[in-house]
């Protein structure tokens, strides 16, 4: 296949770093594979991932930005520029996913720290902690 005389191939565009990233759209802007919309831009365009983040992001114009995104799953880049709505939607994504982890986070400090004391615990009940130890 020839990507100059495909008119659902566009320009690769050029990342940060030198990258490259592949766009094949399907009719009316679709990416070909259908995974990823304007709407959900959180979704990989590749593998339907859903932990895409932005790399990079600038205006476009009033309503409009242009962000590259990554997947961190399968590695794929993809730039674009979005919509305002759009954009606010991963926005709401980001945060839903920051709220998990750090909710995540939170019960995995507690449970290690419950787990410290009952170790420093027994440790002095079994009188293996000394002065000379702090």
């Amino acid at each position: 296949m020839n990507p100059e005389k495909d008119p659902h191939t566009r320009d690769a565009p050029q990342l940060p770093g030198g990258e490259q990233a592949d766009l094949v759209y399907g009719e009316h802007g679709r990416l070909a594979d259908g995974a990823c919309t304007p709407d959900q831009l959180h979704l990989c365009f590749h593998c339907a991932g859903e932990l895409v983040f932005p790399l990079d992001w600038s205006e476009e114009g009033p309503r409009h930005w242009r962000v590259v995104l990554r997947c961190p799953e399968c590695e794929s880049r993809r730039e674009g520029v979005f919509d305002q709505a759009s954009v606010e939607r991963l926005d709401d994504e980001l945060d839903r996913g920051t709220s998990a982890l750090l909710g995540d986070l939170r019960r995995m400090t507690h449970a290690n720290m419950s787990e410290e004391i009952e170790f420093f615990v027994r440790a002095l009940d079994a009188d293996l902690i000394v002065p000379g130890d702090f």
